[in-house]
């Protein structure tokens, strides 16, 4: 139900612009501060330049770690940001914001020395007869003192040596046993004060491991007593110096280490924030984390030297602000931006403002401008999240709903008409899929349509495996829509698609059809009647936009309706008829495949099947594609109509015998129209006369009318054409059987491209039906088209 829009062309241009960036965030992006879901700025930069030219503005209203900043600046483009969480807007600003270099070692120096030696007693040791220091010791939490003797084994822990030393001793050994006097020193540190350590009570949420029942509600309760001595003893430090852009900087580097500073789950990942480990535990020596970040944090500025500025919320070429953005939006009518790229919340996936709550409680604490980290009513009733937080049941799914229908309201008032809107978001499990379907649903609501989906998942499209569905197109990708002129809007009264309800008004209709031809003039009639039922104004734009519906979604042969057979009718049909059309229309995707790239990978065609046949829909098409006997059948029947190529990563056009044409048209991977044009011409040859195609439906088992002259005598044909795999089954010949006593013909025949069934032969042999299968019709077209056609269903 796609509007007349370029969505190929912008779909291509994408394609074309990743087709070999690689899907990788820098390694030293990931490790300056803890944010969940960054996006590669080598593909958001390639994708910036694709669609938008050079004197455009980028609004990204979710900035989340800033990735976007990066790319609009490496593309040249203005930009301007906003962001709800004030930790994260936080901590961008004191990465983005030029600091004194000079002055930042200096206040660094000056805190290590003040301090580093009394941190780095905490974790003081010994091996081979030496003093040395704890960078890591590996323990079971719930097994006291014996839980550090004889830890559970694990992958680090090497002939029972569960202490990481900072330094190698004289002797080589850079591990060791932890033994008596790194016991006595942790009841050393025990006696030692760590009362100013937070006790905050965090939002309760079992998805990100926030329990009562575990007491990981609780601030201090995942902090070893030896690293709040140690975290408090740095703080100290810092909340001594004056205010200033480099003691802010010295700050987030403390903050940022909190996330390595709690015990964690060895070989856990830090997106496992809260989680309380009794087992399997590990504990670092914090006055390495803090100097380890940062060397970070300098090294980030370094490396992005080109893009800081000096004001991060009014900069020349880059602003960003700390909002809410439709409130912000809202409040300032003039914006217009010619571009939105961004990755909004997904659903359940990341409750960002809940995740944060141990750096906006640290700050809350300690930051010099402590009011502004509090996490605000506003601020939770303001994010786009669905979440299980037991203090906010109200952020249910219809919550989530309602708010992507403000967003993309507040999209269309700030975009201009033909600008597109990028999301780069993760799809990782069907409800996710499902929940795409409404979100497109929103966006055309709200004047968009929706262009192109591309997956980005892997880094080297010519390193995928030729992989089943179910492995494909489950984690990253792009999705594009683009904002209509307002004659080419959706029609929608209140939340209902009038378009989306036409055609499956439409569809049933042409069923119930049979003695005369549904035609558009009594299509727009019957929606005429209905619009001015509900109340609305029926006039020429109307009109027209009910007639492109039509064209859009119906084949139409003059002013006759039929059902479009080269598309799914994924609300009408009944799965079992949705997957042999599905199947059938395979190799024509396959063929136009081949003619696009010359060559392709299985992800390819389901992109290609999805996105042409779904149309943003998808809850059908992706249980059909998620069944295994699906599957199957649609993988072999693409290795049928293909080859490998000679590396074994892609499919290629099948290689013809010697003696074919190598220019010649596979009839088995036609258009639906297309074979019946052909089937047309060929009957044409044979000297049937007044040959043409059947008006109707389209579903009434006949697709072209002829006469036959025999003698002073002429004979009314009726034939019917199936560019099927499948074999031809009894059904469509007892619809063909019935059309011919209906119409009064005298003969009924059957084109395929493959077979019929033994049930399908015995009824055409019962009611006298000319039946020519693929290699009979193969044999036809070879007598008056010579080497120009091919089957590649004959084996």
């Amino acid at each position: 139900m796609k509007k007349k829009i370029e969505t190929q062309g912008t779909r291509n241009k994408v394609n074309h612009a990743l087709a070999d960036a690689k899907n990788l965030v820098p390694r030293l992006v990931k490790e300056t501060y803890t944010f969940k879901g960054r996006k590669s700025p080598e593909l958001l930069e390639r994708v910036i330049l694709a669609l938008t030219g050079s004197d455009s503005i980028i609004l990204d209203p979710f900035l989340g770690s800033g990735m976007t900043l990066i790319a609009s600046q490496n593309a040249q483009r203005k930009f301007f940001g906003i962001e709800l969480d004030n930790y994260t807007y936080s901590v961008d600003k004191t990465l983005f914001e030029k600091v004194d270099s000079k002055e930042l070692k200096k206040l660094f120096k000056q805190i290590e020395d003040s301090v580093k030696d009394r941190v780095m007693s905490l974790y003081e040791t010994e091996c081979d007869g030496e003093t040395n220091y704890i960078k890591k010791v590996l323990f079971d939490r719930k097994n006291g003192k014996d839980g550090y003797f004889h830890p559970e084994e694990n992958r680090e822990i090497k002939n029972g040596r569960n202490v990481i030393l900072m330094k190698k001793s004289s002797k080589g050994n850079s591990s060791k046993r932890f033994d008596e006097v790194d016991w006595n020193k942790l009841q050393e540190v025990e006696k030692m004060d760590a009362s100013g350590f937070p006790d905050d009570t965090y939002y309760e949420n079992s998805r990100i491991n926030i329990t009562k029942s575990t007491g990981a509600d609780k601030y201090g309760e995942i902090f070893s007593h030896r690293n709040k001595v140690a975290l408090l003893m740095i703080q100290s430090e810092i909340s001594k110096l004056p205010t200033s852009k480099e003691k802010e900087f010295l700050q987030q580097v403390l903050v940022a280490s909190l996330s390595l500073a709690r015990i964690a789950m060895y070989g856990s990942s830090t997106d496992i924030l809260y989680h309380v480990v009794h087992e399997k535990a590990q504990d670092m020596n914090v006055w390495f984390l803090f100097e380890s970040r940062y060397k970070k944090f300098v090294t980030f500025q370094t490396e992005y030297k080109s893009i800081l500025t000096d004001h991060f919320d009014k900069g020349s070429t880059y602003k960003v602000v700390n909002a809410d953005y439709y409130e912000y939006l809202k409040n300032h009518e003039g914006l217009m931006f010619d571009a939105i790229v961004t990755d909004f919340p997904y659903t359940d996936q990341v409750p960002y403002l809940e995740r944060n709550q141990m750096f906006r409680i640290w700050l809350n604490h300690f930051d010099d401008d402590r009011e502004h980290f509090m996490l605000t009513e506003k601020m939770l009733e303001s994010e786009m999240v669905v979440t299980n937080a037991v203090a906010r049941k109200e952020k249910d799914l219809d919550h989530y709903y309602h708010d992507i229908d403000k967003m993309f309201k507040t999209f269309s008032e700030h975009l201009k008409v033909g600008s597109p809107v990028v999301i780069f978001t993760k799809l990782g499990k069907m409800k996710y899929f499902n929940v795409f379907a409404r979100v497109v649903d929103y966006a055309r609501k709200n004047g968009f349509e929706y262009t192109f989906r591309v997956g980005v998942e892997k880094s080297d499209p010519t390193l995928r495996k030729q992989s089943a569905y179910k492995n494909t197109l489950i984690n990253e990708v792009v999705i594009g829509f683009e904002k209509l002129p307002e004659s080419k809007r959706y029609l929608y009264i209140g939340d209902e698609n009038y378009e989306s309800k036409l055609v499956d008004d439409i569809y049933r209709a042409l069923k119930k059809v049979k003695d005369a031809p549904y035609t558009i003039t009594a299509a727009v009639s019957n929606a005429k009647k209905e619009l001015t039922q509900k109340g609305v104004h029926f006039d020429d734009t109307i009109q027209h936009l009910i007639v492109e519906v039509i064209k859009n979604n119906f084949y139409v042969d003059g002013q006759d309706i039929q059902l479009d057979k080269t598309r799914l009718y994924l609300d009408q049909e009944d799965e079992d008829t949705l997957f042999k059309k599905l199947y059938d229309l395979v190799p024509f995707y396959v063929d136009k495949l081949l003619k696009q790239k010359g060559k392709f990978v299985l992800e390819d065609l389901y992109v290609e099947l999805i996105d042409e046949l779904s149309d943003g829909n998808n809850r059908t098409l992706y249980d059909l594609l998620n069944d295994d006997d699906n599957i199957e059948g649609i993988n072999r029947l693409v290795r049928d109509k293909t080859d490998k190529s000679p590396d074994g990563k892609y499919y290629v056009k099948k290689q013809l015998p010697k003696d074919f044409n190598a220019d010649a048209i596979d009839v088995a991977t036609m258009d639906a129209y297309d074979f019946e044009d052909l089937c047309k011409s060929l009957l044409e040859h044979e000297n049937y006369a007044d040959v043409h195609r059947k008006g109707g439906s389209g579903d009434m088992g006949v697709d072209i009318v002829a006469k036959w002259f025999n003698g002073n005598t002429s004979e009314i044909w009726l034939v019917q054409c199936k560019r099927w795999v499948n074999k031809v089954d009894a059904t469509p010949i007892q619809r063909l059987v019935s059309e011919r006593e209906r119409l009064g013909a005298n003969k009924i025949a059957c084109y395929t491209t493959s077979d019929y069934t033994k049930d399908a032969k015995k009824v055409a042999k019962l009611q006298n039906v000319e039946l020519v299968d693929g290699k009979e019709l193969l044999i036809k077209l070879n007598r008056y088209f010579p080497g120009k056609y091919y089957n590649s269903n004959l084996k």
